[in-house]
C-alpha cells in the first residue's frame, strides 16, 4: 500500500501545481478570463471528469485498478506537456480537455485500489491513507508551483506536471495486486468484470458494464446515500471553481501566487482531516458521521469568502477543509463496501462523476449571478447549500447505519494478509 500512496501524492503534487498556477492562473491572469471564460473552463473539467471517471470504473473493473493508472499516466505526460504550446483560452481548454479526461480516469483507478491492496477491516486505514497523500499534495503543489512560477514561468509548471506523472508511473510498475478477487467472487462472476451472459458465456461489454454499476448504486440505498453527500461539497465547487479566482483579483486583490499559497493552508486541513480519520479506525466511519461532516465543511467554507481579509480567508480556509478531508474518504468507505469487489471501481468512478455532475449545475448561472449580485455573494450562497441541504439525509443515514451495526462483519479471504509488501 506504502508504493500506492506515495504514487499519488508524486502524481497529485504535479497536477495541483499545473491546475492552480498553471491552467488556473493563466486562464485568469495570462489570458483575463472573465467569469463566463472560467465558467466554460470549469464546465469542460466537470465534463471531461465526469466521462473519466465512468470509463475509468468500467476499465478498473474489467482490467484491475493498477493496469488502468499505467495507461491513464502514460496519457498524462505528453497531454500535459501538450499545454505549453496554448497561446490563447481556446487553445488552453481544448489541450486541458485531454488532460482532464486523462485525469479522472487515474483519479478513478488509483482510488479504487484499497480494496484490492487490504481486507475489510483495513479499508478505512487505507483510503484514509490514500487521500491523505493527496491532500499532503495540494499543500506541495501549489506552495511548489507558487516558488517555482517566478523562475520557471508557465511553461515550467507543465513540466513539473509530467515528470512527476512519470516518476508516479514508475512506482506503480513496482505495485503486486493480489489475486483477491477470485477468492471474493461468486463463482459465475469474472473478478474483473460484470457476471457471464447466461447465453453466449462471456463478459459483457463495456457499455454493459457502465449501466450496470448504474444499476447497483440506484438500487443499494447505502450507494444511493454516499452519491448525495458526495455531491453537495461539489455544488459549492463549482460555483468556486468559476469565480474563486476572480475573489482573489477583486475582492482580496491578492496576486496569482496567493492562489498557490492559500491552497497549500487548503491542503494542510484537508490533510489533518484525513489523518484524523485514519487514527479513529472504524469507530467513525458511520453514515450520520457522513451528513455531519458535509455541513461542516459547507460552513467553513461561508467563512472563507465572508470577508476580503486575507487573514479571515486562511481562517476559513483551515475550518472548510478539514471537515471535508474526513467526508471524502469516509463516503468512499462506505460506498466500497456497499459495492462489492466486482463492482468497486464502477462505483468509485461513480462518486467521481457525480462529483463532476453536480460541479457543473452552478456552473451555468455563475456569470449571471456574479454581474447582479457580485462574486462574493454569490460564494457566499454556494457555500451554504452543503450546510441547508445535508440533514435532509439524516434519517436515511440513520436507518443505514443501524442495518450495518445489525449486519455481522465480513471477514477477509483465508490466507489473505491485511497489508501486501508492496
Amino acid at each position: 500500500m506504502h508504493l500506492t500512496v506515495l504514487a499519488r501524492f508524486v502524481s497529485s503534487t504535479g497536477a495541483e501545481a499545473a491546475f492552480f498556477i498553471g491552467l488556473w492562473g493563466k486562464a485568469a491572469y495570462e489570458f483575463d478570463g472573465t467569469p463566463t471564460d472560467l465558467a466554460i473552463m470549469s464546465a469542460i473539467i466537470g465534463v471531461a471528469a465526469m466521462i473519466g471517471s465512468v470509463g475509468g470504473g468500467a476499465l478498473v473493473d474489467r482490467f484491475d485498478a493498477r493496469r488502468v493508472v499505467i495507461g491513464a499516466e502514460v496519457v498524462f505526460v505528453p497531454a500535459t506537456l501538450a499545454l505549453i504550446l496554448a497561446s490563447d483560452l481556446p487553445r488552453l481548454l481544448a489541450l486541458g480537455t485531454v488532460v482532464w479526461l486523462a485525469g479522472a480516469v487515474l483519479e478513478t483507478a488509483i482510488t479504487s485500489l484499497p480494496p484490492a491492496l487490504v481486507d475489510d477491516a483495513g479499508l478505512d486505514s487505507a483510503n484514509a491513507r490514500l487521500e491523505s497523500a493527496n491532500w499532503l499534495a495540494l499543500v506541495a503543489g501549489p506552495a511548489l508551483g507558487g516558488l517555482m512560477f517566478p523562475l520557471v514561468g508557465f511553461s515550467g509548471i507543465f513540466v513539473f506536471d509530467a515528470v512527476t506523472s512519470l516518476v508516479a508511473l514508475l512506482l506503480v510498475l513496482g505495485i503486486d495486486l493480489p489475486d483477491r478477487d477470485a477468492a471474493r467472487a461468486p463463482a459465475d462472476t469474472l473478478a474483473t468484470g460484470g457476471p457471464l451472459d447466461p447465453v453466449t458465456d462471456a463478459r459483457p461489454g463495456p457499455l454493459a458494464d457502465v449501466l450496470d454499476g448504474m444499476r447497483l448504486a440506484m438500487t443499494k440505498p447505502a450507494i444511493r446515500l454516499v452519491l448525495f453527500l458526495a455531491a453537495l461539497p461539489s455544488l459549492a465547487f463549482g460555483m468556486f471553481i468559476a469565480l474563486e479566482p476572480l475573489f482573489f483579483r477583486d475582492v482580496v486583490g491578492a496576486p496569482v501566487e496567493t492562489l498557490g499559497y492559500i491552497n497549500a493552508i487548503f491542503g494542510v486541513g484537508l490533510f489533518a482531516g484525513s489523518m484524523w480519520l485514519e487514527r479513529r479506525d472504524r469507530q467513525f466511519t458511520t453514515f450520520r458521521n457522513g451528513v455531519l461532516v458535509v455541513m461542516a465543511s459547507g460552513l467553513g467554507s461561508v467563512l472563507y469568502v465572508a470577508t476580503g481579509d486575507l487573514r479571515v480567508v486562511l481562517i476559513g480556509a483551515i475550518t472548510w477543509s478539514i471537515p471535508l478531508g474526513i467526508a471524502l474518504p469516509l463516503s468512499r468507505t462506505l460506498a466500497q463496501r456497499a459495492a462489492g469487489p466486482t463492482h468497486v471501481g464502477r462505483v468509485t468512478g461513480l462518486i467521481g462523476t457525480v462529483s463532476s455532475g453536480a460541479s457543473l449545475l452552478p456552473i451555468v448561472v455563475a456569470p449571471v449571478l456574479a454581474a447582479t449580485l457580485g462574486i462574493q455573494r454569490v460564494l457566499l450562497a454556494a457555500g451554504l447549500l452543503a450546510t441547508v441541504l445535508a440533514p435532509l439525509a439524516w434519517r436515511a443515514a440513520a436507518r443505514e447505519d443501524r442495518a450495518s451495526a445489525a449486519a455481522a462483519p465480513r471477514s477477509a479471504p483465508e490466507g489473505s494478509a491485511t497489508e501486501p509488501t508492496s
